[in-house]
């Protein structure tokens, strides 16, 4: 999944799942007034959330991984868009 494709899915409001190991992760954006902010974690655990996306997708980090290195390491029938 491209990084602009994502970014557009989470501004529309939609919410991405994807299974990684044996864990199944959430990402989300959250549009507020003035910013937007994106959470991404496990689906029942902690989110990790940052106001710009290049730092989230990127530079943020769950169990070891970023959001992009997970992404292209999952086939395409693991993500789901909700």
């Amino acid at each position: 999944m491209s990084p602009s494709y994502l970014k557009d899915l989470l501004m529309r409001g939609k919410e991405v799942q994807f299974d990684f190991g044996a864990n199944r992760y959430v990402l989300k954006g959250h549009l507020y007034s003035s910013t937007t902010e994106f959470a991404f974690g496990r689906k029942y655990g902690e989110k990790v959330s940052s106001s710009y996306f290049d730092e989230f997708f990127y530079y943020r980090r769950v169990d070891g991984y970023s959001p992009s290195e997970m992404l292209q390491r999952v086939s395409s029938s693991c993500i789901s868009i909700c």
